[in-house]
């Protein structure tokens, strides 16, 4: 019996050996080169259209003032570290995959797409769809799915030399900043490779992108703005992509694959509210004034929105409720300890937050894009009546009601109760 149990067990070893792959399909990382965005654009050249694909390379940190070693990693020696660097190289081709294919007859090293941070689009190509671009982006075993995607004004390729301020590389900072929008902010809307996927393929749903802008710096002593322009000649501030930063501001709404249009802070703030991702952020307030003397960090929001059909027409009740603190005011103000202050100060938010939502709902109407979701909403609440409705959806949506709600509560004042009274 234990004989026939060796014999077996050797059997299975050899069959796991051969079973065994290995690293078939390893790539070393002196044959690579590695980016982390990419950047999508429509141009014409030699009297044809085609893609121009950008790519922001990593140039890796190496030891200063040491060689570095294969695939320009660094030497041996231990010694003060340089923070990586990028470069964009840009190549052109008929197709997106044919523009990738053609980096190899440009580049000695073969383009590694894992790791991937940022995708950029360019207006050209968001207005002639992102279709195939999220296509791309979905169907390269690489590029993760968790890659955020934004819209950028004017050409991706300028956008992608504009330089970071606080961060290495500008697609970390704009992950970082996405990332952290709706918790501070909401004013932006990140969204990831596999949300856009999701949005384009569920009924009733359009995607909404963020807006990445570029610019030059305001401030003289900046020294971006200050930056030699390349070859060490002098050039007019901001004539370069090289010598500008960004700002991501505002989201990019889309109908269907095609973009439709641009809602600003306070439409994108709105939209978010109504679509529950609203979690932080600031609510100016004119408290017994004309302009704005109060500040209200609004968190913990939660909306809830119920459809309500009739024969006559489709109704979208919105409840939101959140909590929040007082956190700014102008001397002799608020007094938190006066129970008739606190309920005007939230009855002030309430209607701050109701007009903001409102002012989404008109844009997106205006834009006939169904940037809430309602029309999912519709399909996953009653199919029978979507199943009626879906073809028209685009016409229905710009008359549809949205009776909107909040019932924000403060419930702290910071360190001080009572708003200063200056002598």
């Amino acid at each position: 019996m234990n004989k026939l149990i060796r014999k077996t067990m050797s059997l299975f070893l050899v069959i796991l050996l051969l079973l065994t792959s290995g690293c078939w399909n390893r790539r070393e990382m002196n044959t690579l080169t590695i980016n982390s965005a990419i950047g999508f654009d429509r141009i014409t050249t030699g009297g044809q259209s085609k893609i121009l694909l950008s790519v922001l390379t990593i140039k890796p940190s190496r030891p200063a003032g040491g060689a570095g070693g294969a695939g320009g990693m660094g030497g041996g020696g231990a010694g003060p570290q340089t923070a990586a660097t990028g470069q964009v190289i840009s190549i052109t081709g008929e197709t997106i995959q044919d523009a990738v294919s053609n980096w190899d007859l440009r580049s000695s090293r073969q383009l590694f797409m894992g790791h991937t941070v940022l995708i950029v689009i360019g207006e050209s190509i968001a207005k002639e769809g992102l279709g195939w671009v999220i296509d791309f982006g979905n169907r390269n075993r690489d590029i993760p799915e968790r890659a955020m995607v934004v819209v950028c004004e004017g050409s991706a390729r300028d956008c992608l030399q504009a330089q970071s301020e606080f961060e290495p590389l500008l697609p970390t900072e704009v992950s970082h900043i996405l990332n952290l929008n709706k918790y501070f902010t909401s004013k932006t809307k990140g969204t990831n490779l596999f949300q856009v996927m999701y949005d384009l393929l569920t009924p009733g749903r359009e995607t909404t992108l963020a807006f990445l802008k570029t610019f030059t710096p305001p401030e003289k002593g900046s020294a971006i703005r200050q930056t030699p322009a390349t070859g060490g000649k002098t050039s007019g501030e901001g004539d370069q992509p090289q010598r500008k930063v960004f700002s991501v501001t505002g989201a990019m709404a889309f109908r269907g694959e095609k973009l439709a249009g641009r809602l600003n802070e306070v439409e994108t703030q709105g939209m978010l509210f109504i679509r529950d991702e609203a979690q932080g952020g600031i609510i100016p307030l004119a408290f017994d004034s004309t302009p704005k003397n109060t500040s209200f960090l609004f968190r913990d929001v939660r909306t809830k929105v119920k459809p309500i059909i009739t024969r006559e027409k489709i109704t979208f009740q919105v409840k939101i409720k959140g909590t929040g603190e007082l956190i700014g005011a102008a001397p002799e103000t608020v007094d938190i300890t006066k129970k008739s202050d606190v309920i005007k100060m939230e009855g002030l938010v309430n209607q701050e937050v109701e007009r903001r939502c409102r002012n989404a709902v008109a844009k997106a109407k205006e834009l006939k894009s169904d940037v809430f979701g309602f029309g999912d909403k519709i399909h996953r609440t009653n199919s029978q009546v979507w199943k009626e409705i879906e073809d028209r959806w685009e016409e229905i949506f710009p008359y549809v009601d949205v009776d909107i709600k909040a019932e924000f509560s403060v419930e702290h004042s910071g360190l001080l109760n009572k708003s200063l009274k200056i002598r």
